[in-house]
């Protein structure tokens, strides 16, 4: 019985969580041939041997959760029954006082030298992509995370284990499958990520396990970066943010300005909004002239062609004789091509806008005089 109560104090010493101490003693019997008897508390050897009864009880303050008996006697009575629990349960409380004030206490925490294990579950479907071929996949995980090793525990339910010396190590385990199962999502920012290696016109940046992009020079840095090999090296540790994500190519366009401009708080308190298909913006920058037509910035990420043909409702052959830099208009998003190339148009909020202005003035007002000219002028 003294290794239960042992049992308990070292368990709890090495911080395994239980609900309630357990102790454990253990009862013996003197029975006459005319019925008298002695119970007997905390038995040695010799009063076993020599004994009636072998009573072994183990419980916790509440009650009794195993027990076990060895009689030398043909049987015992309820009564003896009786008195027997009676003084395990007062020499068992007894045994738990003395427990309770260990000094020192027990400990609240795992030991440093017992081993860590953590159980999540993943997609089922997705227990090939973490091993990889030839487990390739399973050990370079392994080693991002310093953990001793990655077990498949169940394939039906997708439960993991990772199995580590430190807590920090078991989490970063976690941490990094659940990254590499994550599909990228524009707008997460990753920090202290490493540079894979650079080139005259961005770095290529391992932003988590099994997982890359560029970084265009242009997004490096607010200012002005004429050639990255000559300020970044592979091995830098920099916190990038994702711009877009092509899930057909599972391409990622990174920026490390964006991160810089958010921690400054030059951007904007909000990321910009994602463009949407048939959405009109007002008051956009034009940035570029050309004869086929004028690029337009809807955000401070997102820059767009306007065509020629969707310049205007009447035909535009120039377009810089009618826009310059600098120049404010506005455009309706039409589409979107099989190449990602948003497709925009001023001629069709113009036809929208007059549109507008028509239905409204149905209630019985005359038409402005510039809505009656663009009338005129679509028909």
């Amino acid at each position: 019985m003294a290794s239960v109560c042992g049992g308990c104090l070292a368990m709890m010493d090495a911080g395994v969580p239980i609900k309630r101490m357990v102790a454990g003693v253990a009862m013996g019997l003197i029975l006459e041939e005319d019925g008298q008897f002695i119970v007997l508390t905390d038995i040695l050897g010799s009063e076993d041997a020599l004994g009636d009864m072998d009573f072994k009880v183990a419980g916790d303050a509440e009650g009794v959760t195993a027990f076990q008996m060895d009689i030398k006697v043909e049987g015992i009575t309820l009564e003896v029954m009786r008195q027997a629990l009676d003084q395990a349960k007062a020499g068992r409380q007894h045994i738990l006082r003395e427990m309770q004030s260990c000094d020192p206490p027990p400990a609240k925490q795992l030991s440093q030298y017992a081993p860590r294990i953590r159980r999540f579950n993943i997609d089922p479907d997705k227990i090939g992509q973490v091993i990889g071929s030839g487990g390739r996949n399973i050990k370079m995980l392994q080693a991002a995370a310093g953990c001793d090793e990655i077990m498949v525990s169940d394939q039906l339910t997708g439960l993991l284990e990772v199995r580590a010396r430190t807590d920090e190590a078991a989490l970063a385990g976690e941490d990094i499958i659940v990254g590499f199962l994550t599909e990228p999502e524009a707008g997460a920012i990753f920090r202290n990520v490493a540079v894979g290696s650079v080139m005259p016109f961005g770095c290529i940046v391992d932003f988590a396990p099994g997982k890359s992009g560029l970084v265009h020079v242009s997004e490096l840095d607010v200012g002005r970066t004429a050639d990255p090999t000559t300020v970044w090296k592979a091995g830098d540790k920099i916190d990038v943010k994702i711009l877009e994500y092509d899930k057909a190519s599972g391409r990622c366009k990174l920026s490390r300005k964006a991160v810089m401009q958010e921690d400054s708080g030059v951007a904007s308190a909000s990321a910009p909004q994602p463009v949407e298909i048939g959405a009109t913006y007002r008051d956009v920058e034009v940035v570029k002239v050309q004869q086929y037509g004028c690029f337009v910035a809807l955000n401070s990420q997102v820059q767009a062609l306007v065509h020629v043909s969707e310049l205007d409702v009447e035909r535009v052959s120039d377009p810089a004789s009618l826009f310059q830099a600098g120049d404010r208009i506005d455009v309706k998003v039409l589409d979107k091509n099989k190449r990602g190339q948003l497709q925009l148009s001023r001629k069709q909020v113009q036809i929208d806008d007059n549109q507008k202005e028509l239905s409204e003035n149905g209630n019985g007002n005359v038409p402005s005089a510039a809505a009656s000219q663009r009338l005129s002028t679509y028909t």
